[in-house]
């Protein structure tokens, strides 16, 4: 029987105590991440594509339940083959993986990079990944954190799933960290679980992309390569509604296969192949596209002008929550009253400038970002 190599208490050894209930460990972790803020602001968060007004393109949130359900439908069915895994620990997992994105997707998280790197001197960066293990682990609950299993926190700061191409295979890195000293996303995660998640994290967004593309007319489904249409035995005309489904169908089924045969978690060679030639497909004709390249440019100019003006302001005003109060912009209020929640913890912490405005930009949603940036940056009427 296939199972994780550590011990039962190691995963489900909590952060910080909190007394256990009838939901178990794990379940309880799920419901924790789904009661949090910073899961709420998912729904605003963009995936790939900022197209706020229509329903029907994929936001952080439904991305996080693709992998919810797609890592659900991997490991119970390695179950059943005789693995011995825990499903609410990857759902658990799932959930909260992108808990500490960026607003603005990738774009957002790039610029958030360049800010870091140029503030520390390049001594530090910005991962989502561990940003989102910090989201869990502190920023939640003003500065309680959600008091996570190490079974979870493992999944979340080691769930990398994008730009992974050259990852056939994964296996599970047994070593015991103090997960949050990670500074580098050089290790895999600590369990099967994990690594599902991981595996999951990558096939999920592929098929939705392409979608998605297609819906906004980024792409023309006429332009998919007919091996990539006769993997997934569907017709150009097709692609629009199910290329996910289609695609999802075959590597899951790929992934459970080969997983249960070599032991580790990965693809066929066939799968992979295929896997690769969506991604490079995507890469030049979706990612790259002029269109996300002009999206980028406004997430260019609205982040670095948040983080100069709160960077200004709390030179000038620091913990002094008064003064925020007084502010005429309504948005310099708002972050005064974050300070005021967050201020115990970021005293007793001895948190740097940098990483207060990190915590606060990138647990905004897209239109809040877009709302501040326009409160700050535009005058209102101030005489009658």
């Amino acid at each position: 029987m296939k199972g994780n190599k550590l011990s039962d208490e190691v995963y489900k050894k909590r952060f910080k105590p909190k007394e256990e209930d009838i939901r178990g460990p794990f379940f309880r972790d799920q419901t924790a991440i789904i009661h949090s803020l910073p899961f709420r602001r998912l729904k605003r968060k963009t995936q790939v594509f900022f197209a706020p007004d229509n329903d029907h393109i994929c936001t952080r949130i439904e991305h996080v339940l693709h992998v919810f359900t797609n890592s659900t439908t991997i490991i119970n069915e390695l179950i059943r083959k005789g693995w011995k895994l825990n499903t609410e620990l990857a759902k658990a997992i799932a959930l909260g993986h992108d808990i500490g994105h960026a607003p603005f997707g990738h774009a957002g998280e790039e610029v958030l990079k360049g800010i870091v790197k140029k503030e520390t001197n390049g001594k530090t960066n910005f991962y989502h990944e561990i940003n989102s293990l910090r989201f869990v682990d502190y920023v939640a609950e003003k500065g309680e954190g959600l008091k996570l299993t190490f079974g979870v926190r493992d999944g979340i700061v080691s769930h990398c799933g994008e730009k992974v191409e050259n990852e056939q295979f994964i296996e599970p890195d047994w070593g015991v960290r103090k997960l949050e000293k990670i500074e580098k996303l050089d290790k895999y995660p600590a369990s099967y679980e994990g690594c599902i998640v991981r595996v999951a994290d990558k096939i999920s967004s592929l098929g939705r992309d392409m979608e998605d593309a297609i819906e906004l007319k980024i792409i023309d489904a006429d332009k998919i390569p007919d091996d990539m249409l006769d993997y997934l035995e569907i017709e150009s005309s097709k692609a629009k509604y199910q290329f996910n489904r289609a695609l999802l169908n075959k590597i899951i089924y790929d992934v459970i296969d080969t997983t249960d045969s070599t032991g580790k978690i990965g693809m066929s060679d066939y799968g992979f192949e295929s896997i690769k030639s969506i991604n490079e497909f995507s890469q030049k004709n979706i990612y790259d596209a002029e269109e996300i390249k002009n999206y980028k440019h406004y997430v260019e100019v609205i982040i670095p002008n948040i983080y100069n003006s709160l960077s200004e302001l709390f030179d000038k005003y620091e913990f002094s929550i008064d003064h925020y109060k007084k502010c005429f912009i309504r948005s310099y209020q708002d972050f005064g009253d974050y300070l005021s929640a967050y201020k115990k913890f970021y005293e007793e912490s001895d948190a740097d400038k940098t990483q207060i405005l990190v915590d606060y930009i990138s647990g905004m949603s897209d239109n809040y970002a877009i709302r501040f940036h326009k409160d700050i940056s535009i005058p209102k009427t101030v005489f009658k």
